[in-house]
């Protein structure tokens, strides 16, 4: 491991373990130096890599700065209901059976050769709210009755019921973004402006005692006006 490699890793447990708040000066190229005996050349390396790793910000004129940015930081977070006590209600519109190599990549799975698609949309009063796709492993459900739509409005309650699996208590990964959509097919069903903006989200729900495999992938595309996390943290420094 190189010198400056060997600087990094230090800093970066001294930050993680909280040493310094975001927001906190951070060491110059100069304290760098002296401090761990090294040339400039080498200080100048430590600092742009915790600034690629956003572990630090630069500024011109003041400084080095501990990132605001909570990376890594346990947090609480809620889904708001912004329903306003408004009636929610979901639609199936389609299950079915699907062998697409992507999708099949994204379950991470040896075992299976297939999947179960599930497309439906969420409303709020008579408002859709959210389109969602889900792609789950076929060996966790019962795939008996595919016609009957109505078995599919809650997915989580049919993987509860058919393999004894509560999704809820599974980890999952999940990622959100604005975007604006294209495709037709999900457009169709919403009355929005032109270049309307969806929050799209991508989550993976992993499968208890299977290193990486998934029970569930799936996308989502959200109005933003019924849609929102409220996140809470303990202190930065403990």
């Amino acid at each position: 491991m190189s010198k400056y490699q060997d600087i990094v890793l230090k800093l970066v447990e001294k930050l993680d373990n909280g040493w310094l708040n975001p927001g906190d000066r951070f060491y110059s190229e100069a304290e760098i130096s002296r401090i761990y005996h090294v040339s400039s050349t080498t200080a100048v390396k430590v600092l742009n890599t915790l600034e690629q790793q956003n572990k630090v910000t630069r500024v011109q004129g003041s400084g080095t700065f501990v990132a605001k940015e909570a990376h890594k930081q346990v947090a609480m977070l809620t889904d708001l209901n912004l329903a306003e006590g408004q009636t929610e209600s979901v639609k199936v519109l389609l299950v079915r059976m699907g062998d697409d190599q992507d999708v099949l990549q994204k379950l991470h799975s040896d075992e299976i050769n297939n999947y179960l698609e599930v497309r439906r949309l969420r409303y709020i009063g008579k408002k859709v709210s959210q389109y969602s796709i889900s792609y789950l492993n076929p060996n966790y459900l019962n795939t008996d009755e595919l016609d009957n739509l109505s078995l599919f409005n809650s997915i989580y309650q049919k993987v509860r019921d058919d393999s004894k699996i509560d999704p809820f208590e599974l980890p999952f990964k999940q990622k959100n973004w604005a975007k604006t959509v294209s495709d037709k097919e999900i457009l169709q069903y919403f009355t929005q402006e032109a270049r309307q903006l969806f929050i799209y989200q991508e989550r993976e729900t992993y499968l208890p005692l299977v290193s990486g495999e998934l029970l569930e992938y799936a996308i989502s595309y959200k109005l933003p006006e019924y849609w929102g996390y409220e996140a809470a943290a303990t202190a930065y420094r403990q």
